[in-house]
């Protein structure tokens, strides 16, 4: 069983858990849909995936999902760019994200990934990019090569919408009085994959199925 982050790194995700919540629910409003779909306490092996159109929406999940003094990891994949700054690189440590190589092969990230949801909970963003439109990108195949070596426990799709609007891109600032939501969805039935061969098209199969539910959610909101 893998161990927590202890007192001090829970202290330090307390404190800025409340200001993130002084962020999006005091100077701006994020309406929060699905709630009962949000893990429990402790739960082991669970996968977040969702749409990614800000640098705030990694930190909206936590604020909203992760347990204050959580007994779990809850680690994030993020691009290799935010950890070549020391402080932004003792930012990502600290949340317990870890580097990806984007646009290119990277087994040690993905390996990475499948050992962190044998005990961890892992938010993970399948297009692999922001999304500067708003609509939802392809999601990477490799995204679906890691469920299906890992079968994780629970697999839960999300979506955002209007954090761009919060802290758009190239804006270092939040805003403040803007309007967001997060929906989170039903878990996904992925078991009927994890039958199937280790290869390509398992793998586009399994991120089809994912983005189609997360698109499905974000047209609710």
């Amino acid at each position: 069983m893998g161990t927590g982050p202890g007192v001090l790194v829970n202290t330090i995700h307390f404190t800025a858990l409340t200001l993130l919540d002084i962020l999006f629910r005091v100077l701006n409003h994020v309406e929060i849909l699905g709630k009962e779909n949000i893990p429990h306490r402790g739960e082991r092996g669970v996968l977040f995936l969702c749409n990614h159109i800000s640098t705030l929406d990694p930190f909206l999940i936590g604020a909203t999902a992760m347990p204050r003094f959580s007994p779990v990891w809850w680690r994030a994949a993020a691009k290799e760019e935010l950890f070549r700054s020391g402080f932004s690189r003792v930012i990502m440590n600290l949340i317990g994200a870890f580097p990806v190589k984007r646009g290119q092969h990277d087994p040690e990230s993905m390996e990475r990934m499948v050992y962190s949801l044998e005990t961890d909970v892992l938010v993970v963003f399948p297009e692999g990019t922001w999304s500067y439109s708003g609509k939802l990108l392809q999601g990477r195949v490799g995204v679906g090569r890691v469920i299906h070596r890992s079968k994780p426990r629970k697999i839960l799709p999300v979506a955002v919408k209007g954090t761009d609007q919060i802290l758009p891109r190239n804006r270092m600032i939040p805003r403040t009085g803007k309007k967001a939501k997060i929906i989170y969805g039903s878990p996904l039935q992925l078991d009927r994959f994890y039958y199937m061969p280790d290869d390509l098209h398992t793998a586009r199969e399994i991120v089809k199925v994912s983005m189609d539910e997360i698109e499905t959610l974000y047209s609710k909101i």
